[in-house]
Parts: structure tokens; sequence; C-alpha cells
């Protein structure tokens, strides 16, 4: 695509538009971007500043739309059966990237687009971003090229924008953070109320992208990003209602757990089945009579004996077992002094065998092995998830990194954990630490302790 290649798509451009241009320029200037005149030269400028001017009158052209659709005027001034959330829901709606694009998607204006090399190899001609900031310039233009008519901006805006969005209903609209708090004030649950705060800032100072984080009391419920705080806040609030949403489907409907632990009673017939074992080896006691034809041999006479003699025997032989054990710790508490204290004298060996058992507690070696198992809970409650789900011969939980926030000693690391219906998004000083908090986090939901 050249310039002149785009100077001839003009007219085909306005026809999709449904406006016709009385500056030709400022239309070409909207399907150019930055990328392309970088690689070009020869003074041409890129829709960037068009954006800019076309994402603040979209905000405007939508105001006057709902103004002529939702209110009418009376005589103690305007009424509606909307507030003042119902319309802010609606216009983000309406104004948000996934609709922008989907408008310009819709009508094919993407592949007029003037970009550089770099960007065609990269191939983000149908990025959603690039696609939204194609529709932002060509508002702009046309606001410029009517002279700052809004009524015919506004015109223009219900030909090109996909109004499917925009639920033509009597009833009144939740906006996505008045449904949130109300979900969590509800006595059934009574959470902390949301709170909102700034992940991450980026880009320049005309195109700034906040990323928003809710949280419910000390957890990262959900994540968002938008072109300013409030975008992305009802952004989050809405992914983090359909996430507990969830979650509480999946907690009211326990019911396929008793099925997975029902599967162990296939073991049962294990059982039966080994335990035919000593039945198999009971008739081998009948080879006594060996032993019994040898002391029939010796004393032939003394065939009644016998019984109290096998009776004797076996008794001897329980006490062996009892006696074996019993030797080496005997032996143990005897060698252990003389190791540690070679110069002792024997009579004080029991001495020493007290005094060492009140004495390990004091020892360094031992106060330390004592303190390994903190250590240990670092991987506890992965570990805990994954032997639920071995026992449950259900699917391990999965992890999926959400990336990094901030710089330097202050970054942070999310992660995100989904396990039996659970999704949870947790932050860490390392991918460990997140994926232990977010694993702990699953764990106490589920009320997995430990055994």
């Amino acid at each position: 695509m050249t310039y002149d290649s785009l100077k001839r798509d003009v007219p085909e451009i306005e026809k999709i538009i449904g406006y016709t241009f009385r500056d030709k320029s400022l239309l070409m200037q909207a399907f150019t971007r930055s990328s392309w005149c970088n690689e070009n030269g020869g003074g041409y400028q890129s829709n960037e500043v068009l954006e800019f001017f076309g994402d603040s009158v979209l905000s405007a052209v939508i105001v006057s739309f709902l103004l002529s659709m939702r209110t009418e005027r009376y005589r103690f001034g305007i009424k509606t059966e909307l507030g003042e959330g119902d319309f802010s829901n609606i216009k983000s709606k309406l104004s948000d990237k996934t609709n922008l694009s989907r408008s310009t998607k819709k009508l094919g204006l993407e592949k007029y687009l003037l970009m550089g090399e770099g960007d065609i190899k990269l191939g983000i001609r149908e990025e959603p971003s690039v696609m939204e900031d194609l529709f932002e310039s060509i508002v702009g233009a046309v606001y410029i090229d009517t002279g700052k008519d809004i009524p015919t901006v506004t015109e223009v805006v219900s030909n090109i924008l996909d109004m499917t969005v925009y639920a033509d209903s009597s009833a009144p609209q939740v906006s996505p953070k008045n449904a949130l708090q109300e979900w969590c004030a509800d006595k059934k649950r009574r959470l902390p109320a949301p709170v909102y705060k700034t992940l991450e800032e980026r880009g320049p100072d005309h195109k700034k992208i906040y990323v928003r984080g809710v949280y419910i009391g000390d957890r990262l419920v959900a994540t968002a990003e938008g072109k300013n705080q409030k975008t992305a806040d009802s952004k989050a609030a809405e992914e983090a209602l359909r996430m507990l949403r969830t979650e509480d489907a999946a907690q009211a409907a326990p019911k396929p757990e008793p099925k997975l632990q029902a599967e162990p009673t296939s073991t049962a017939p294990k059982a039966e089945k080994e335990s035919p074992k000593p039945e198999q080896n009971a008739p081998k006691e009948p080879s006594v009579p060996a032993s019994k034809a040898k002391k029939d041999a010796t004393n032939p006479q003394k065939e009644n004996p016998e019984a109290p003699k096998r009776d004797s025997k076996p008794e001897k032989k329980a006490i062996k077992p009892t006696k074996e054990p019993d030797i080496p710790k005997i032996k143990a508490e005897k060698v252990a002094p003389k190791h540690e204290n070679p110069t002792e004298k024997p009579g004080a060996k029991t001495e020493t065998a007290s005094q060492s058992s009140h004495a390990e507690p004091k020892d360094p070696k031992k106060a330390i092995s004592e303190a390994k198992p903190p250590k240990n809970a670092v991987v506890s409650a992965l570990t805990l998830l994954k032997k639920h789900a071995q026992s449950l011969s259900a699917p391990s939980p999965a992890f999926r990194d959400l990336g990094t926030f901030g710089s330097g000693a202050d970054i942070e690391y999310h992660i995100e954990c989904s396990y039996m219906g659970r999704r949870v998004i947790a932050s860490g000083s390392s991918r460990l630490d997140a994926r232990e908090h977010a694993a702990a986090l699953i764990a106490k939901e589920l009320k997995i302790k430990h055994n």
C-alpha cells in the first residue's frame, strides 16, 4: 500500500463511512500510521493526533446519542429510567477496545491502512489496538472536517459503530463496579468491599495505558487495562465478578467430589482377593506332621505330649522377636555415649543417656534440623494440591504466568492458578512465592488440610 494507492481508495472509504470529506488529506492522515511516516519521511503526518482528538470526541458523541435515545424533556428538566451508573456502563461498552475494533473489522477498513514494513512483518494490521486507533482517528478527522459539528459526527458514528452491545431495554443496567460491590456485601458472604489499585502505567502521556487490579481483602481477584482508570476498573470488576460467580457455583455443587472419592471402593475387591492368601497359606500348616514324623521316630509312644510342645514352641518364637529389637536399642544407648564422651567410665552410662535426652534441644545441629520444616513450607501448598489431585484422580493444578509489575526492588510477580473449578490470581516477590500464594488460596477455599 502506497500513499497514491490510498488516495485512489478515498472514494471507496467515504462510501463505507457514509461521509464525503471536504479535505481529503484529513481522511488519508487517519489511515497513516507512524511506522509508515518514519520509513518514508517527506513530512507526512501520522494518525496519532487525530486518534487523541477522536477518543475525546467519541465520548461526547455517545453521550449525545444516549441523550436522544434514553431521555426526554419535561417541565422539571429531563427524565430517564436510567441512573448515572447505567449511562456510564452503556458508554463504556460502546467505546471500549473490543467494540471499536469489532466495528472497524466489520467494515473492512483496516485493509486501507498505510503501515511500515516492520509493522507488516509483525502482522499487527488486525490487532485490536491498531483497529481501535484507526476508528478513533476517523472520528477525529470527521470532527475537524465538519467544523466541530457534533450532530453530524454523531450521525457518522451511528453508521459505523457496532450498536449491538447497546441493550435497548427499559430495565436499568447495573455497572460492573456496583454489581461487584453488591455481591461482596451480600449477607451470605459478607466480604470486604472491593478496592481498586493501579498496578502499572505505560505508554506516552498522550496515550497512557493503566493496568488496574481489584482486591477483595488481601486477594488480587482480577486485573484489566484501559485508557483511563475508570475504564480499567470497570473491566476488572466485570472479570472479578465472573470469576467469583464461577467459584460460587462450583462450591454450591460439590457432587462430583463424592464420585471421585467413591473410586477407592474399587480397592475393596483387591482386599477380598488378598484375604484368601492367608487361607491358602493355612493348608501349609499340615507341614508340621513332618516334624511329627521325626518325633515319632525318636519317641514313637509320645503322641499326646506333642500338642503341648507345639503350643509351647510358638510361644518361645513369639518371645524372641520382642527381645531382639531391644538388644540393638541397649547397644545404641551404650555406644552413643562412648563416641560423644570416650573418657567417661562405664558406671556413668545410664546417667549420660538420661542427660543426653535432656540436652538434645540444646544441641545446635538438632535445633537447626527442627527449624527446617518452615523452609519446606515454601512448597507445602503446592504439594498439598498435587497430593489432593492424586487422591481424587483429578488433573493437577494449572499455573499461568501473568507477568510482573513494578521495577527494581518493588517488582511483583503475578500468577494465575486453576484447580477444581477455582481460579485465583496471586502475587509474590518471586514466581515460586506467587505460585505458593495462589495454591494456598485455593487450598483454603477447598478446605484442604495437612494430614
